[in-house]
C-alpha cells in the first residue's frame, strides 16, 4: 500500500481551460459593475473585525447567496488588503457529486464576472500526489461552495492564484493526511479557506431536531461546535458532528483546516461574524446559520521536536504506582472515576500525553486498552486505561478484585504518530503501526510483531483483521501512521512494585 500515487509532481500539464460560473445571476450578481458595487457595499458595513493574535493565515467562510450570507463572509474579508496573498487554497464540500477524498480539478483558471482567477497548477497537480486528491472536473462543474468566494477574494486581493479543492467525504485519518500533504503550501503569502455553511434547519433538509424552533435553539446548537473549532480542537469538533449530527456541509473542510492549524501551532482563531438567514426571512423554522472565523498568528511548519527526554525512574514508578491504585479503587473500592493526587506529581506526568495500558496474568495477556490523542495529562490517561483495561476490555471478563494480586501491569507512552507512504517505512520491533480504513482503525504496539513474529505483510494481514476488515484490505485505501513507544513495567530491574 502506498500513500501517494505515481503521478509526476510539478508542471500541471493537464490542467487546461476555464472553468465557467455556474451561479453568477443566482447566489450573486452576474455582471462585473453590479457585483462589486454589492460586495463594496457589504465589506464597508461589516462590522470592525475582532483583533487576532498576529497577521491572518485562514479562514472559514460561508457560501450561500450574497443577500444572505454575504455580510457574514464580508467580516472575515475585510480584513484583506490588496497584494496580502500571492496564492489562495479554497477547500469547499461538494454538494453534488458523490466524491471520497478531495479534486483539484483540471482546469487552468476559474471565471466570474469580475475576471479570470489562475490555478497555481503547479501546486495543484504535486497535490494529485496524494492517493486522496484526484483531478475530476464534475466534482467542480455545478459547485458553488467553491465559486461564490471568489468574488470577495477577487475584490479584496487584487490577483492571486488559486487551489481549488473540492472535498468529500473522509475519515479522520484521511483528513490528517490531507492537513499533511497540504502542509508545505501553506506559507506566509498563502491563504487558505475552509468554504462552509452551519445548521441547515427545517423540513427542506431533514433537520428539525428541535420541532418548531426559534432563533436561541439554533445558536446554542451551532455555538458548540463553534466552541470546539475556536478551542482548536478537531477530535471535539468530529465527536460533535457524530454526536449532533448538524448539518455543517463543511464539516470536513474545517475538520483538515483544524488538523492543520494543530500542526502549525497557531493561536486559537475568533468567531469575527454570526448570522442566520432567518435573521432575513424571519422564519427560523427554515433557516441556514452562517459563522465567519478567522485564523491569525505566526505559526508555521513544524519544526523537528527537540528529542524528549526519556522517563525517569521515579515518573515510571509513579505511573506504575498510578496505574495499580486507580484499579484498586474501581474493583475494589467501586470508584467510578480514579482520584488521582495530582500535586504529588512530576509536571512531566502532567503534560498532555497517550499511553497503553497492558495487563497480564501468567504470562497471557489479561487487557490492553489505550489512546492515541493526547487529549489530557499523561497521568489521568494511565489511570483512565488501567481501569479500563481491568473492566473493558471487550475480549475478557473483567479482572476481579482476587485477580489483582496476581495482575501484571506495562504501560505503554506514545510518541506522536506520523504517516508513512507504506510498510516499507516501517521498522520491525521500533515502530508500531495504525491502519485506517473505511471509518475503521487497529493499533499495534510495537512489541506485537516480535513477541508473534510476523512478517510486514503478515502484520497488515493481521492489523486488517482487528479492525474488521478483510486480510488483504491494506493493499488498497488506506493510510498507515507509524509511532514509537516508551514501554516500561512492574517486572522491570530497579522498580520493586511488584514481581508476579
Amino acid at each position: 500500500m502506498k500513500l501517494f500515487n505515481n503521478k509526476p509532481a510539478g508542471g500541471g500539464k493537464g490542467f487546461s481551460g476555464v472553468r465557467e460560473p455556474s451561479v453568477a445571476g443566482q447566489f450573486y450578481p452576474g455582471d462585473a459593475k453590479t457585483l462589486a458595487a454589492t460586495i463594496e457595499r457589504q465589506l464597508d458595513v461589516a462590522p470592525a473585525a475582532p483583533a487576532l493574535p498576529g497577521p491572518v493565515r485562514a479562514m472559514i467562510c460561508p457560501h450561500a447567496g450574497y443577500a444572505y450570507s454575504g455580510p457574514t463572509a464580508a467580516a472575515n474579508y475585510k480584513r484583506l488588503q490588496p497584494g496580502q496573498f500571492a496564492r489562495v487554497v479554497v477547500m469547499a464540500p461538494g454538494h453534488f457529486t458523490l466524491l471520497r477524498g478531495a479534486s483539484v480539478g483540471n482546469f487552468s483558471a476559474f471565471r466570474t464576472p469580475l475576471g479570470d482567477v489562475p490555478v497555481d497548477t503547479d501546486a495543484a497537480a504535486n497535490l494529485c500526489r496524494c492517493k486522496l486528491v484526484s483531478d475530476r472536473p464534475e466534482a467542480h462543474a455545478r459547485e458553488h461552495s467553491l465559486e461564490v468566494q471568489l468574488p470577495f477574494l477577487q475584490k479584496t486581493l487584487g490577483r492571486f492564484s488559486l487551489v481549488p479543492l473540492v472535498v468529500g467525504e473522509m475519515t479522520a485519518g484521511e483528513r490528517d493526511t490531507l492537513a499533511e500533504a497540504l502542509l508545505p503550501l501553506w506559507d506566509e503569502r498563502t491563504l487558505i479557506v475552509a468554504s462552509s455553511d452551519f445548521c441547515h434547519y427545517g423540513p427542506s433538509f431533514d433537520f428539525e431536531p428541535f420541532g418548531k424552533t426559534d432563533r436561541e435553539h439554533i445558536t446554542q446548537l451551532d455555538r458548540e461546535g463553534i466552541d470546539r473549532i475556536l478551542a482548536l480542537d478537531p477530535a471535539g469538533f468530529d465527536d460533535y458532528m457524530a454526536r449532533t449530527h448538524n448539518t455543517i456541509c463543511g464539516r470536513v473542510p474545517i475538520g483538515v483546516l483544524l488538523r492543520l492549524a494543530r500542526l502549525c501551532q497557531m493561536p486559537p482563531p475568533v468567531l469575527t461574524a454570526y448570522a442566520l438567514s432567518g435573521d432575513v426571512e424571519h422564519d427560523y423554522e427554515q433557516s441556514v446559520s452562517y459563522a465567519a472565523i478567522a485564523f491569525g498568528g505566526t505559526g508555521g511548519p513544524p519544526r523537528a521536536a527537540a528529542k524528549a527526554e526519556p522517563f525517569t525512574a521515579g515518573e515510571k514508578r509513579a505511573l506504575l504506582e498510578l496505574a495499580r491504585q486507580a484499579m484498586g479503587q474501581n474493583i475494589v473500592g467501586r470508584v467510578e472515576e480514579p482520584v488521582v493526587d495530582t500535586g504529588r506529581l512530576a509536571p512531566k506526568l502532567m503534560q498532555a500525553g497517550a499511553a497503553f495500558v497492558t495487563l497480564t496474568e501468567d504470562g497471557k495477556l489479561r487487557g490492553c486498552i489505550g489512546s492515541i490523542e493526547a487529549d489530557e495529562p499523561l497521568a489521568l490517561n494511565v489511570a483512565h486505561n488501567a481501569v479500563s483495561a481491568a473492566t473493558g476490555d471487550p475480549r475478557f471478563f473483567p479482572v476481579g478484585a482476587d485477580e489483582l494480586e496476581r495482575v501484571h501491569i506495562e504501560i505503554n507512552v506514545l510518541k506522536p504518530p506520523f504517516p508513512v507512504r507504506g510498510i516499507e517505512e516501517f521498522v520491525h520491533g521500533k515502530h508500531g503501526l495504525i491502519l485506517e480504513k473505511n471509518g475503521r482503525r487497529a493499533l499495534f504496539l510495537p512489541e506485537v510483531m516480535v513477541e508473534q513474529g510476523w512478517a510486514p505483510e503478515e502484520t497488515l494481514a493481521h492489523l486488517c483483521l482487528k479492525a474488521g476488515l478483510p486480510r488483504d484490505a491494506w493493499r488498497s485505501g488506506c493510510t498507515l501512521h507509524c509511532f514509537e513507544t516508551e514501554a516500561f513495567g512492574e517486572r522491570d530491574p530497579g522498580f520493586g512494585i511488584r514481581n508476579p
